[in-house]
């Protein structure tokens, strides 16, 4: 993958057509590799939350770049979203098409290619070294200086990615943070000698040929967002909407309390409770993989073949969860669950929705569908009927594509809304 040196360098070159400010346009893309340095006890160390992974693609780099570009639009003119957004296409490009230059795998054993076509049994952290000489060199030519490692300093600095929210800053700021390191280990230098692996050359005809393909992607990305914009949007809880979560919460809580005989069977527990955060340390997880309800994946197939955009929603604190993202993607593909995309971990569902301009909204829940419907947002309220709502309401899934249809006729966004 392309180290810090060479994410910095392309977003500096790629910053000649936007002018941003330079620093803070490094550091964000820069940001995206800072899940190496967060602190151990931190909440979040898993590099395909940060790298925006769709575990759905099999093959080839995993980055969704598309689905950050779509959610995080409105910040694109902030020079760290933009970086961030850059790290993302860079690494979707330079794993695609540049590592296998310079790195082979056989029989298991990993390989580096000198600049003769040679394989050298890569050994003692001999690439490691390496890629240090080649971006010390990289930060001698492109004068990639002293970061400062204090976020205080940086006016427009913002870390409002959802999936991120729990990241400790010192995993990119502070004493042992990328920036740190980026500062001390990959400083100028006018006396380090060329790699033979990572050689001048072919490390800028890499780099050249990564910073067409990103403006090219650049624009391609603005098409993508229109296409997207002109679509109906439709939000989907995942708790006891798509999945029979209570049902399992039940299920376990008897489990719990077999276990834990010391336990009042009796008692009612509220938030707080020793005895009930015990419960959900240790069935957390066990609970978060319910069945699929009946008629979700026919009734979602059909939204999505009549061009809906369908995003599963659900707030579940991402960093109580082992490794939600990745298990959610495989458990709904395994029970034939289709979608556009899942968000996951934001703090506040009506926020949300507003913020990402969404159609239509279905949701067990009446403390979201009230605001939801009353700032105009199509709602459905699934599950057993409320006698004291009288909005739209359904325990039926085969009902929603038609409820749906028939509200949003031709899905002409543009017909709707005038």
């Amino acid at each position: 993958m392309p180290a810090c040196r060479v994410h910095e360098t392309i977003a500096k070159i790629i910053n000649e057509d936007y002018n941003f400010d330079e620093k803070l346009l490094r550091v964000g893309t820069i940001a995206p590799d800072c899940w190496r340095n967060v602190p151990e006890d931190s909440v979040i160390k898993d590099k395909y939350l940060s790298h925006f992974w769709d575990f759905r693609i099999k093959s080839g780099q995993a980055n969704d770049y598309e689905h950050f570009y779509i959610k995080y639009y409105d910040k694109m003119n902030n020079p760290f979203y933009f970086g961030y957004l850059i790290h993302l296409i860079v690494d979707q490009y330079w794993k695609t098409n540049i590592d296998k230059r310079y790195e082979k795998k056989i029989d298991g054993i990993h390989y580096l290619i000198d600049n003769n076509g040679n394989l050298v049994k890569d050994e003692d952290y001999t690439s490691y070294y390496e890629r240090i000489k080649m971006q010390k060199r990289l930060a001698k030519k492109y004068d990639l200086d002293y970061l400062p490692t204090d976020y205080s300093y940086y006016e427009k600095f913002n870390l409002d990615i959802d999936k991120l929210k729990e990241i400790d800053k010192n995993g990119l700021f502070g004493d042992h943070g990328t920036i740190n390191y980026d500062n001390t280990i990959l400083t100028m230098s006018d006396d380090v000698p060329e790699s033979i692996y990572f050689d001048d050359a072919s490390i800028d005809k890499a780099i050249n040929e990564t910073v067409i393909f990103v403006r090219s992607e650049l624009k391609r990305l603005k098409d993508v967002k229109k296409e997207y914009d002109s679509k109906i949007k439709i939000a989907v809880d995942i708790d006891d909407t798509i999945l029979s979560t209570k049902e399992l919460e039940d299920y376990y809580w008897n489990v719990f309390l077999d276990e834990h005989p010391e336990i009042d069977r009796n008692k009612n527990y509220s938030w707080g409770d020793l005895e009930l955060s015990l419960f959900w340390s240790e069935y957390r997880d066990k609970m978060a993989y319910g069945q699929v309800k009946d008629g979700v994946s026919d009734a979602l197939d059909k939204l999505l073949d009549n061009n809906y955009v369908v995003d599963l929603l659900s707030a579940r604190p991402i960093d109580k969860y082992a490794s939600l993202d990745k298990n959610l993607a495989e458990y709904f593909e395994k029970n034939n669950v289709n979608y556009s995309n899942i968000n996951l971990g934001f703090y506040d569902k009506y926020e949300f929705l507003k913020e990402q301009k969404y159609d239509v909204f279905i949701d067990n829940e009446l403390r979201h569908i009230r605001p939801a419907n009353e700032s105009g947002i199509f709602t459905i309220l699934y599950g057993p009927k409320a006698e004291d709502y009288d909005g739209l309401q359904t325990d039926d899934w085969s009902n929603i594509p038609n409820i749906i249809n028939k509200k949003f006729k031709n899905n002409n966004k543009k017909r709707i809304r005038n």
